[in-house]
């Protein structure tokens, strides 16, 4: 991933609502996943690693389609 900081905003809106509509997102560990996030959100370089660790390649292609618009 590579989440820009213009794009920080609108990708921790798409995450968030992804990760409190899906109590399965991501697939592998979601509740550590959903820590993490909390803790890394706030800037688009933890953010960018934080995608990487978790997300799988259709998680990242949804996530920067959704970035896109």
């Amino acid at each position: 991933m590579n989440i820009t900081e213009s794009e920080l905003e609108a990708a921790r809106h798409y995450l968030q609502q992804q990760l409190e509509t899906h109590s399965w997102w991501p697939k592998e560990q979601p509740e550590k996943a959903l820590h993490e996030f909390t803790l890394m959100k706030a800037d688009a370089i933890p953010l960018n690693v934080w995608c990487e660790k978790w997300l799988d390649s259709g998680q990242q292609r949804l996530l920067a389609k959704a970035l896109k618009r």
